[in-house]
């Protein structure tokens, strides 16, 4: 036996429902000029396929040309070869946007690589400034006997006060010549510092 294969179109219901909204008809009242089913009209939302000559004929109903109310072909997806063909574009985007970070950051890196060699060069500068604890500590000394003899217990006290070491002001006692003398007795014994030459 012979099956006759039923073309099917697929019907645009947002267009359909304007062409009744313009004629005064609702959707109940067409789906029952058509068929005695009220819903009709209304299932064709979710249901669009319907063979052509159900589209033919609301056609005639209607008013309208033979093929008016067939829903437009959704736009042709792309071809593995344009899909390729975006893809290509998007890697040699990013590649590019990638090469100018890599630039960027190799600018950075320069700076601030110039700026660590200034830093070393400052901090060489100021070591050489920088006074040892035994230079501060004859510095110190040779002020504190420029007017001659000097009482030792404040001297130490004056050097602990401005951070000299006790090693070094000894050691610095010693290389500068600094003799010593000492006065009274017992509780009242002082000893005295001053510059031999």
């Amino acid at each position: 036996m012979n099956q006759v294969k039923i073309e099917r179109v697929k019907i645009d219901y947002k267009k359909l429902c304007e062409e009744l909204k313009k004629q005064g008809k609702t959707r109940g009242e067409f789906s029952l000029e058509m068929t005695k089913d009220k819903g009709f009209v209304g299932r064709m939302e979710k249901n669009p396929d319907q063979p052509k000559a159900i589209e033919q004929f609301m056609c005639v109903l209607l008013g309208l040309e033979e093929g008016s109310l067939i829903a437009a072909d959704p736009a042709p997806e792309l071809t593995d070869v344009a899909v390729l063909t975006n893809i290509h574009k998007q890697i040699i985007a990013e590649m590019k946007m990638l090469e100018e970070a890599a630039e960027n950051i190799e600018k950075i890196w320069n700076k601030v690589h110039a700026n660590t060699i200034q830093l070393e060069r400052i901090k060489e500068c100021v070591k050489g400034f920088e006074k040892s604890g035994y230079e501060k500590a004859i510095e110190f000394l040779k002020n504190a006997l420029s007017d001659g003899k000097a009482n030792s217990e404040e001297i130490m006290m004056r050097s602990d006060a401005a951070g000299i070491k006790r090693a070094d002001l000894m050691k610095a006692k010693r290389d500068i010549g600094v003799d010593s003398s000492t006065t009274g007795y017992g509780k009242n014994q002082k000893t005295w510092w001053f510059l031999s030459n």
